[in-house]
């Protein structure tokens, strides 16, 4: 009996071995890590990578220094190229927005969305579109009857390429309200902050955005956001601001932000930088810059990140091809 005990641990323990996973000593980072941002200074993308910088380093989640760096090009591409130079290097990770899946599909990168590491999906932020305070398109019916009547008539600033998750938000209100999607005039700019100051000089007429990439102009009555991307109303600032859908548009257009680091990272790298920015959007710091910047928590790990990638590029595909940009 005795021996059979034996011999049935024995038996456990061999399957354990089997089955679970066998990892080397945790990794941690040994000199100081990079933040890469794909867009100019200004916007939210850049001010997601600056947010999470301070925190990592001012709540100490982090022991070695950490920098922000700006490389935009090419809606994103640019910053993708940097990243996979640095293949299995997890001292450099960068800000990820939509546009790695756009960009795989309009052929703007030669880096593909499944040639990276997902990380971690940070939060949502639904796409608004904003005009001048004096603009005569006092509603998103007023700008959606300007498109059907003429797509061509009204100037839009979509950061930062054609076929960006800005574009293919224009589009989709333009084609919710039965416009011609490529008929349509983006103007294509450098980051968000660029896009809504360019219609503050009145150069274009309209900016697609993000919420945080207008709040600060809106907010001193330079700006108006007559439309939002979103499934529901947003809370704080833009809680009166209607949705697209409930103007009679059906438009959601989900432009989240996420953290990915270089191909071919391993399972202790993967793991390390999960459990930070877990860590990172627990504190009060980063949730009182979800409800400044009406960000919505939306924290996913880097499986289901992958996921997230998946379905998008299904979605992404469909209005591009409208848009005619499909490769």
């Amino acid at each position: 009996m005795f021996v059979s005990l034996l011999r049935l641990f024995g038996l456990a323990a061999l399957v354990l071995a089997h089955s679970a996973p066998v990892y080397a000593a945790s990794w941690t980072p040994t000199r100081p890590v990079e933040i890469v941002i794909p867009t100019a200074t200004g916007g939210g993308v850049d001010r997601t990578a600056r947010t999470l910088q301070r925190i990592l380093q001012e709540q100490s989640i982090l022991k070695v220094p950490v920098t922000a760096v700006n490389r935009p090009g090419g809606g994103g591409a640019v910053s993708l190229a940097y990243l996979n130079r640095h293949a299995g290097d997890a001292h450099v990770i960068s800000v990820n927005t939509p546009n790695i899946i756009a960009n795989d599909l309009n052929g703007r990168s030669t880096t593909r969305y499944t040639e990276v590491t997902p990380l971690a999906t940070l939060f949502s932020e639904y796409t608004v579109i904003a005009v001048r305070a004096d603009s005569p398109l006092r509603t998103g019916r007023d700008f959606a009857d300007r498109l059907r009547k003429d797509p061509g008539s009204i100037s839009v600033s979509t950061p930062t390429t054609l076929g960006s998750i800005n574009h293919m938000s224009f589009a989709l209100v333009a084609r919710a309200a039965g416009a011609d999607v490529k008929k349509l005039k983006p103007v294509i700019l450098g980051s968000g902050g660029e896009g809504a100051t360019a219609v503050l000089g009145g150069h274009v007429d309209a900016h697609a955005g993000t919420p945080s990439s207008v709040l600060r102009l809106v907010e001193a009555g330079q700006l108006r956001v007559i439309g939002v991307l979103a499934p529901k109303r947003l809370s704080g600032f833009y809680a009166s601001t209607p949705t697209w859908t409930e103007q009679g548009f059906p438009a959601v257009m989900d432009t989240w932000r996420g953290i990915i680091g270089p191909q071919k990272m391993t399972p202790e790298q993967i793991a390390f930088w999960e459990d930070v920015l877990e860590k990172a959007v627990q504190t009060d710091a980063w949730k009182q810059e979800l409800a400044r910047n009406t960000w919505e928590s939306n924290f996913l790990k880097g499986a289901a990140t992958r996921k997230l990638f998946d379905d998008d590029h299904a979605e992404y595909r469909t209005i591009l091809t409208d848009l005619g940009l499909k490769k």
